[in-house]
């Protein structure tokens, strides 16, 4: 039985020419593939990635700054004013301009040191030379009314160099040497007199200071610096 509209060469459903065209695609196959073909570029223009496209080919996003602080600005930044020195902001570099200078130094048990100041450190730990202990005392004939002097001190010598741990300084500042030898509501007397009134001043604030921390500890105040419990 034979179906004239149905195509020779070969079983239902397949083309007629089914094994030359197989034929043809193995000698493809083992053929070396054709070399690409060259694209010129305009100048400037970014390479075109070859066999892809879509998003491949997509210009990528401007980098934007992180709000997190992830990504840094570009160029140097300025940290500092350019008319001020790092050394400015160190503690310890207030003292560059006071060296080989005569300095007056108040400790915190109320003890003046004046001398030259020839060294640092990073701590304020000092180095003076030529140094001289001021011990002072009041002066009982003073009077609100009159001009006499408030104060009376004396200076001692004190032999080679002095070192001062700089965590017990509560002043340091440059001495006018133009005023230095009148100095304003001060008189000198001798050492012996000044050292009597400065130890009875003494003893008169330790009994005050006694009375004060006793009343305070009363109180269930714990008494502060300088106050015997």
């Amino acid at each position: 039985m034979s179906y004239p509209n149905h195509p020779q060469g070969g079983p239902a459903g397949a083309p007629p020419n089914m094994a030359a065209s197989f034929n043809a695609m193995l000698q493809r196959s083992v053929q070396d593939p054709p070399p690409p073909e060259s694209v010129s570029e305009a100048p400037g223009s970014q390479p075109q990635a070859i066999g892809y496209g879509g998003v491949y080919n997509a210009t990528p996003p401007p980098q934007t700054p992180n709000a997190l602080g992830g990504a840094r600005a570009s160029g140097p930044q300025q940290i500092l004013p350019i008319d001020l020195p790092p050394q400015a902001f160190l503690t310890s570099a207030m003292l560059l301009d006071m060296v080989d200078k005569k300095v007056d130094v108040l400790l915190r048990d109320e003890k003046e040191f004046i001398g030259i100041l020839r060294s640092y450190d990073q701590f304020a730990n000092l180095v003076l030379t030529e140094c001289y202990e001021r011990i002072a005392a009041r002066n009982p004939e003073a009077s609100p009314d009159s001009h006499t002097p408030k104060w009376v001190a004396c200076d001692v010598r004190c032999p080679g160099v002095m070192t001062i741990r700089g965590e017990n300084v509560t002043i340091c500042a440059t001495v006018d040497l133009d005023q230095e030898d009148i100095p304003r509501g001060l008189k000198f007397v001798p050492e012996t007199e000044v050292r009597a009134l400065a130890a009875a001043q003494k003893n008169e604030k330790k009994i005050v200071d006694d009375r004060k921390a006793k009343a305070l500890k009363k109180a269930g105040i714990e008494p502060g610096f300088g106050m015997q419990a």
